[in-house]
C-alpha cells in the first residue's frame, strides 16, 4: 500500500557478462529497496509505523498531545472584593465568589490547603483611643491551631481613614469550611477592656490559590482545544480504492483530577483528498466516554482511559474507503456529568488532563486498481557520444498484489518527454501466499528496453523519472490481506551505453 512513497538511489553495478561489450559503459541509475521499515525512517515526527511481534504493520498518525493543567482549569483568582465581617460572630458564604468567577460556580469546598496566599484586614472604629482587635477564623488552621491575630488599631483621623493591618501568609494553612462558608469571631476592646463597636471590618485575600482542594466542583465543561491530524498515506494516490479491514481513531486519556469526567465531542470530522467531509457516526459521540479518575485515597495517581472508534461502533470503515486526508476533532470534558453534589472530588497543583488522539491504520485490507506514483532524480547528461543504449530493469515484488510499473521521464520543466515501457509497463506477479497468510519471496522480473540514438538524445534531457505503480490485490484474493514489515519491492535500473567509435 505504500510501495513507492519515496526512494533512495545508490551506485551499484547490476550488469552481467551478456550485458556488457567492449565498446559499452555500464552505469547504475536507480537502486531502490523499499520496505515498510524504510518508509518509517522518512515519516514526520507525529507519524510512526508500529510493527507487531509477528511483523504485521500499523501506521499511526498522531496529533499534538493536548494537555490541560489545574491552573488552566481552575486559574489563580485575584480577590478584588473585600470580604465583609458584619459582626463579632458572623458568617460569609463562599458562594459569593461565584458572581466573580466561573471557577467557583456551583462549587462546595470541603477541604483545601492554601498556597501563595496572603491575608490582611481593613479595620475602623470611632473611639478616640487605641483599640485592641483580636480575630479568629476557625476554618483556617495550622498544626491544629486556628488562625488568630491581634492588632492595635489607632483612632481614625477622619471618616475615610481605614486601618490596614500587615499582610500575613496563609501558606500551608488547612481550610475546612463548614457548609461552604467562613466564620469570623472577633473582640474589640479599648485599653480599659471596654467593648468597642467597629464601624468597618473586612478581610482581604490577595488571591484564592490552593495547593489542594477537595469538594464538589459542579457540572462544568472544560474546553479542551482540538487539533487536525494529517493522514499522509493517500498523498500520492492517483486513483483506485482501498478498503481497510479495521481503521481506527484511538483516544488515550490520562487524568489525575479526582472527580468524574466524560467526553463531549464537539467535532470529529474526516476530510478526504477530494475535499469531501464526513462526520463520524457512533454511540460514543452521543453518549460520551467516562474517564477513569483517582479516588480520595489515590491522590497523586494518574488513571488512564483508552477507547477507539472502529468498524464495530462507528461508520469509520466506510469513510476510509474514500481516502481520508485529515481528521479534525474537538473534545470537551464534562466534569461531574451526573451533577451529584454528594460526590467529593479533588484537585491539586499537579492535576492534569492529557489527551492523545491518533489515526491507526492496520495494513490489512483490499487494494482495488490502486495507482500511486513517486518521482526520483534522473540524469544521463554526463555521458557523451552515446550511439544507443539498453536499459535493464530488475524488479522483485514481495507484496500480495499484482503490480504494473511504468516509468516516465520528465525534463527540467517537469514535462513528460518519454515513456519507457509499452502498454501497461512491467507486470509483476503477486508473491504467493503461504499457509500462514504471509507471502514467500516474490519472483524477480527482468526487462530490457533498447533505445536508439534519437531516443537517447531525448532522454538525456530528462532530470527526473516518475515511477507509477498500478496495484491490485483482488487478483490474488478477495479477502483482507496483511502487509508485513519485511515485504519489499526491489527496483533496480541500469544502462548499457554503446559509445560512438
Amino acid at each position: 500500500m505504500i510501495i513507492i512513497l519515496s526512494s533512495c538511489s545508490d551506485v551499484e553495478d547490476i550488469s552481467d557478462a551478456d550485458f556488457v561489450s567492449d565498446v559499452s559503459v555500464a552505469i547504475s541509475l536507480i537502486n531502490t529497496q523499499l520496505t515498510l521499515d524504510s518508509v518509517s525512517e522518512r515519516l514526520n515526527g507525529l507519524t510512526s509505523i508500529v510493527i507487531a511481534p509477528n511483523g504485521q504493520v500499523t501506521i499511526k498518525y498522531r496529533s499534538e498531545v493536548i494537555r490541560q493543567d489545574a491552573d488552566d482549569i481552575f486559574p489563580v483568582f485575584p480577590v478584588i472584593i473585600d470580604v465583609p465581617i458584619v459582626g463579632p460572630n458572623s458568617i460569609w458564604s463562599l458562594e459569593s465568589l461565584a458572581s466573580l468567577t466561573d471557577a467557583f460556580a456551583d462549587n462546595e469546598i470541603r477541604k483545601a490547603i492554601f498556597q501563595d496566599n496572603n491575608v490582611f484586614f481593613k479595620l475602623q472604629h470611632a473611639s478616640d483611643d487605641d483599640v485592641i482587635f483580636t480575630i479568629t477564623i476557625p476554618e483556617f488552621t495550622l498544626g491544629g491551631e486556628p488562625f488568630t491575630r491581634t492588632y492595635t488599631v489607632p483612632p481614625r483621623l477622619d471618616e475615610a481613614d481605614v486601618y490596614n493591618t500587615v499582610s500575613v501568609s496563609l501558606d500551608d494553612y488547612l481550610f475546612l469550611p463548614v457548609d461552604n462558608a467562613l466564620s469570623f469571631i472577633y473582640t474589640a476592646v479599648d485599653s480599659e477592656g471596654n467593648t468597642i463597636d467597629m464601624t468597618a471590618t473586612a478581610m482581604k485575600l490577595d488571591f484564592l490559590n490552593f495547593e489542594y482542594v477537595e469538594g464538589y466542583f459542579g457540572e462544568r465543561i472544560f474546553d479542551i482545544q482540538g487539533d487536525i491530524i494529517e493522514v499522509g498515506l493517500f498523498d500520492k494516490w492517483i486513483s483506485g480504492g482501498l478498503e481497510f479491514e479495521d481503521p481506527k481513531v484511538s483516544v488515550r486519556v490520562e487524568n489525575s483530577f479526582g472527580f468524574p469526567v466524560k467526553t463531549e465531542f464537539q467535532k470529529l470530522q474526516f476530510k478526504t483528498i477530494n475535499g469531501t467531509i464526513y462526520d463520524i457516526e457512533s454511540g460514543l459521540i452521543e453518549e460520551g466516554v467516562a474517564f477513569d479518575y483517582p479516588s480520595l485515597d489515590e491522590v497523586g495517581e494518574v488513571k488512564e482511559t483508552s477507547f477507539d472508534f472502529n468498524k464495530s461502533n462507528s461508520n469509520i470503515q466506510q469513510i476510509f474507503i474514500d481516502k481520508v486526508a485529515s481528521v479534525n476533532y474537538d473534545i470537551d470534558a464534562l466534569a461531574n456529568p451526573d451533577a451529584d453534589p454528594t460526590i467529593s472530588g479533588f484537585l491539586n497543583k499537579e492535576s492534569y488532563f492529557r489527551i492523545d488522539v491518533s489515526v491507526d491504520l492496520p495494513l490489512n485490507g483490499i487494494v482495488n486498481e490502486l495507482v500511486i506514483s513517486d518521482t526520483l532524480d534522473f540524469d544521463l547528461n554526463e555521458v557523451e557520444d552515446v550511439n544507443s543504449a539498453e536499459f535493464k530493469f530488475v524488479v522483485r515484488n514481495d507484496f500480495p498484489s499484482t503490480v504494473n510499473v511504468q516509468a516516465v521521464i520528465l525534463n527540467a520543466q517537469n514535462n513528460p518527454i518519454d515513456v519507457i515501457f509499452e502498454g501497461d509497463g512491467i507486470i509483476l506477479d503477486a508473491a504467493m501466499l503461504g499457509a500462514d497468510g504471509r507471502t514467500v519471496n516474490g519472483e524477480t522480473t527482468i526487462e530490457y528496453v533498447n533505445l536508439p540514438k534519437d531516443r537517447i538524445n531525448t532522454i538525456k534531457e530528462g532530470k527526473r523519472i516518475v515511477l507509477v505503480a498500478y496495484i491490485d490485490s483482488k487478483n490474488v484474493s478477495d479477502d483482507y490481506l496483511w502487509f508485513y514489515s519485511d515485504y519489499e519491492i526491489d527496483f533496480k535500473l541500469g544502462a548499457i551505453l554503446n559509445l560512438e567509435n
